[in-house]
Parts: C-alpha cells; sequence; structure tokens
C-alpha cells in the first residue's frame, strides 16, 4: 500500500473578484465583502504587493471616472451646479472662482502692528526685532 499525501487545498484568488468590484464601486467594504474576504486583507496585500497596489490604483482611477461619467450625465440633463462643478474641476483657469483680498491700513496705507514683547529680557526683544526688520525687508513691496 502506498502512503497518500493529501494535496494541499488552493486557495482562491480573491484579487481579480475585489479589484472589479473595487473599479465598479470605488467602496472597499463592499468589494471585500463581494470578494469573500475581510476587508482588512487588501489594505495588507496592497502593502506587501507592488503589482497589486498598482491594480488598486487603476481600479481606484476606474472608480472615480465612472463617477465623473455619471456626474457629467446628471450635469447634463438635471444640475446647473454640477455642471459649473465639472467645468471648475476640467478648467480651474477659466471657470474657477477669483477672489483678491487685499488689507490695507488707516487712509488705504501699511497696516500697523505692534508686537507684544512683555516677558522677554533686551537680547531677547533685540533678537526678535532684528528677525522682525529680516523679514520687512525681505517681503515684496
Amino acid at each position: 500500500m502506498i502512503p497518500t499525501h493529501p494535496t494541499p487545498k488552493r486557495r482562491r484568488d480573491w484579487r481579480p473578484a475585489f479589484l472589479a468590484a473595487f473599479a465598479a464601486t470605488g467602496n472597499v467594504l463592499l468589494s471585500a465583502k463581494g470578494a469573500g474576504i475581510d476587508r482588512s486583507v487588501p489594505y495588507d496585500e496592497r502593502q506587501r504587493n507592488p503589482r497589486f497596489a498598482a491594480a488598486w490604483e487603476q481600479a481606484e482611477e476606474d472608480a472615480v471616472q465612472l463617477l465623473e461619467a455619471e456626474a457629467r450625465r446628471r450635469a447634463m440633463h438635471t444640475s446647473d451646479v454640477l455642471l459649473m462643478f465639472l467645468l471648475k474641476s476640467r478648467r480651474p483657469a477659466i471657470y474657477r472662482d477669483h477672489a483678491r483680498v487685499e488689507l490695507t491700513g488707516a487712509a488705504g496705507g501699511p497696516i500697523q502692528t505692534q508686537a507684544v514683547l512683555a516677558g522677554l529680557d533686551d537680547h531677547e526683544q533685540a533678537a526678535l526685532r532684528r528677525l522682525l526688520d529680516e523679514a520687512l525687508e525681505e517681503a515684496p513691496a
């Protein structure tokens, strides 16, 4: 009689199912459940497997592009706000909000500031004044 050794069970590769679900949903928990694994497993695999990490990034990009496609569809049919948001994200130089804030002192002059130097000895006060003077000299006019 020849002794038989049990053949080791081969574990099912969960990665393709996880990556497909992740590309479709962008959600790790749902993708892990769909692949029949705990949600910590793909995070661990991403840390130790550069090929899986690259595939994860691609699946995440696919998920974002699906979101963008749905947002575009909705924007074109129902939402001016969403349409503007998409334009701002794709063409920020043209559609972003432009704001400029200028602060001035009395009569449009420079702002006067006063540093509170209480508690500093003469040496510390002098050092602080030098730093402030240097910063003011380097500041653009």
